[in-house]
């Protein structure tokens, strides 16, 4: 429990870096006091580190699928046939390398995707309340 929440508080807090980062590029400090324009610029900051987050998530979801297996078997052959001093042994076939990859790869961790969809939210709601100030 202790390394989950360790992993959603180190994810929170790259956003909310992210989330400053915009804030401060777009001058949040300028528009102190005008509510529509603070909405946006929160709309902004909260959809930077949002979109980014679950695309990452996406990403290593797709991985953890086994879908860029056959790039890095492709990879490796390649090392071998470049590189001869490479070749440690006799070269897998495609399907031994699958198979002891598939015993390797475990739980997918969904906390970067979980993470950027709480961003996403903010940034809906950021954008709403814009939406009935202007």
């Amino acid at each position: 429990m202790k390394k989950k929440l360790l992993q959603y508080g180190i994810c929170l807090l790259i956003g909310a870096l992210m989330a400053y980062w915009v804030m401060q590029t777009e001058g949040l400090s300028l528009v102190w006091g005008n509510y529509a324009e603070m909405a946006a610029v929160f709309c902004d900051a909260f959809f930077v580190p949002g979109i980014l987050l679950t695309m990452v998530g996406c990403l290593i979801w797709i991985a953890t699928t086994g879908f860029f297996d056959s790039v890095g078997y492709a990879v490796k052959v390649g090392m071998h046939i470049i590189l001869p001093f490479f070749n440690k042994g006799e070269r897998k076939s495609y399907y031994d390398y699958k198979i002891e990859k598939d015993e390797k790869r475990g739980k997918t961790p969904i906390f970067v995707f979980i993470v950027g969809a709480f961003y996403l939210i903010l940034s809906g709601i950021a954008l709403i309340i814009w939406m009935n100030l202007v």
